[in-house]
């Protein structure tokens, strides 16, 4: 006989039991049909589940933007290309925004500043605070200028 004859005619456990296997025995053989509070399974929700976590896998955990940091990024790319800059420009400069604030850098652009006057053609509006110049005529500001991050004196966020 071959090992496959074998195996197939083999005697199996009965999967129904209802006679202990030997005097004595408290137990069955036969596993239970229900749940039981000792074999209980942890049920785990679907990855792509709506009340899982969005940003279980995002910053600080990976170099992934956040809900909140991406809420920012779409903000400051609408600010930037208001205020004239193209969108591939107003997006590497949001981008760079989004690292700056994950170093807790202080340093702020002009393009966020409400003091900031003009599309395209900038000046600032608070040139004296600003150290920029002493007179009005002064203030406007070059296009490297309004893109760099520096500490300003004159500097005032927007109220959103």
């Amino acid at each position: 006989m071959k090992w496959l004859q074998r195996l197939k005619s083999a005697p199996t456990p009965d999967a129904n039991a209802t006679k202990p296997t030997e005097p004595g025995f408290v137990g069955f053989v036969a596993c239970p049909d229900g749940p039981s509070e000792k074999f209980t399974v942890q049920q785990q929700p679907p990855a792509n589940e709506a009340t899982s976590d969005p940003d279980r896998w995002c910053w600080p955990h990976s170099s992934a933007m956040n809900t909140t940091e991406i809420d920012a990024f779409t903000v400051r790319l609408a600010c930037f290309t208001d205020k004239g800059l193209t969108l591939n420009d107003g997006e590497a400069l949001a981008d760079k925004l989004v690292t700056r604030d994950r170093d807790n850098d202080s340093r702020r652009l002009c393009l966020e500043c409400a003091h900031l006057q003009g599309v395209g053609r900038w000046g600032c509006g608070n040139s004296k605070q600003a150290t920029i110049g002493t007179r009005p005529a002064d203030a406007g500001l070059a296009h490297v200028l309004v893109v760099t991050p520096q500490h300003c004196p004159g500097f005032k966020g927007h109220t959103r």
